[in-house]
């Protein structure tokens, strides 16, 4: 049985949860504030369907995946980050103590490994990331760092050392001439052991490092907001091609104040207002679903459609047999409401078309509930429920 150490009672009752806290608790409490530790909160029979350390080499070798590998030295200013692809001769050089392999988006290529997301009911999917996987070998480490982002370590086989700090990095002073960021100063903060099913929660800008014990795997389910410019280029790009909603200044009500070069607060105002219109609309609403079911990496494909499309009659005969739609947890989906009530469905960065008819149905499938007939009468009406079911199973969206 394995025995795990803390700093002092305090750390040990701040930091460690029996469970995961409800939904209301984590975002009150927790979500963008305060680190924490759940004992187990990952059954360990999940890890039998994730990916293992070979299938996450083979896919370090893949031209358009994402990975790298970093070896730690003594010395952290001699530490080295390679990136891939590897050749798989690359591997067998490396020794057995002191690097780490890195895939990024692990989940969509690997999709039986976005199994762990039904973990995180409670978290918000739409701006999740990607699943970060990395296989470690003993004094493995990618040093003491800091994320932009929101992050869930959840550890697989084998044991880390955690060291956490208590409050936000405020600035970032890190080694000089490293291809990844390492804090100077590390980290000073509470220390944790983990093992299989442990998950820690780590907010942005809370500094933290782990050191591998014994051969490991980390699953870390990260969750990335975009900046504002990013936002405005991207929403500007889809007002140009919505050409009727991407009205022209055209200088109105403009006098004598704005004369020769001077811009002055009537016209400011006007232009204000005609962009604060283009971010109130449903415009605005519709490409914000768009905008956060598209992949966040640019060697991800979209979905494309079955080679073989079912019929809405064929869908509906395979459902009155006992067969049951399923939404895979790796489909990349986001929705929004517009000012009718209904529902923007977007899937894999393409807006689904519906109406307000579709709305329990599309609730359900936020919920990832299977479908079955038993279903129906609590959905809406049949017709209209069978041309959404038959598209979205058409667009690998769906499946039995």
């Amino acid at each position: 049985m394995l025995i795990y150490e803390f700093i002092d009672d305090s750390v040990k009752n701040n930091m460690i949860l029996n469970k995961f806290p409800t939904a209301d608790e984590f975002y009150k409490t927790y979500w963008g504030r305060k680190p924490f530790v759940v004992r187990g909160a990952v059954d360990q029979e999940v890890f039998s369907d994730l990916i293992d350390g070979d299938t996450l080499a083979g896919l370090a070798l893949e031209e358009d995946i994402k990975s790298r590998i970093v070896i730690t030295e003594s010395d952290a200013a001699q530490w080295a980050c390679h990136h891939g692809p590897f050749a798989a001769e690359h591997f067998s050089s490396l020794g057995d103590r002191n690097w780490s392999l890195l895939v990024q988006n692990v989940e969509q290529y690997h999709t039986d490994t976005a199994k762990l997301l039904r973990s995180f009911d409670f978290s918000p999917r739409w701006l999740m990331d990607d699943i970060m996987v990395s296989y470690s070998t003993p004094g493995g480490s990618v040093g003491s760092h800091t994320d932009s982002y929101h992050v869930f370590l959840v550890q697989g086989m084998g044991c880390r050392q955690w060291t956490i700090g208590r409050t936000p990095v405020q600035n970032e002073d890190c080694i000089d001439g490293l291809d990844l960021k390492v804090l100077k100063a590390g980290v000073e903060g509470n220390s944790v052991e983990v093992s299989i099913g442990d998950v820690i929660y780590i907010p942005p800008h809370f500094a933290h490092e782990g050191v591998t014990q014994e051969e490991a795997m980390t699953f870390s389910v990260g969750f990335l907001g975009p900046k504002i410019s990013e936002m405005l280029v991207e929403y500007g790009d889809y007002l140009e091609q919505q050409e009727l909603h991407n009205k022209r200044y055209l200088g109105q009500g403009l006098d004598a104040c704005s004369a020769a070069f001077e811009i002055d607060p009537d016209a400011q105002n006007l232009l204000r207002s005609d962009l604060v219109a283009a971010l109130q609309s449903d415009d605005f609403s519709r490409w914000l679903a768009v905008y956060f079911s598209t992949p966040t990496h640019d060697d991800i494909e979209s979905m494309g459609a079955r080679d073989k499309p079912f019929l809405s009659a064929e869908l509906l005969a395979c459902l009155q047999e006992g067969q049951v739609l399923y939404r895979p947890e790796h489909i990349k989906i986001s929705m929004t409401t517009s000012s009718d009530g209904g529902i923007n469905l977007a899937v894999y960065g393409a807006v689904v078309e519906t109406d307000v008819a579709h709305n329990k149905l599309i609730h359900w499938l936020n919920q990832n509930s299977t479908i079955s007939m038993k279903d129906f009468d609590l959905l809406g009406d049949q017709d209209k429920l069978m041309r959404l079911l038959t598209y979205l199973y058409n667009q690998n969206v769906l499946f039995f």
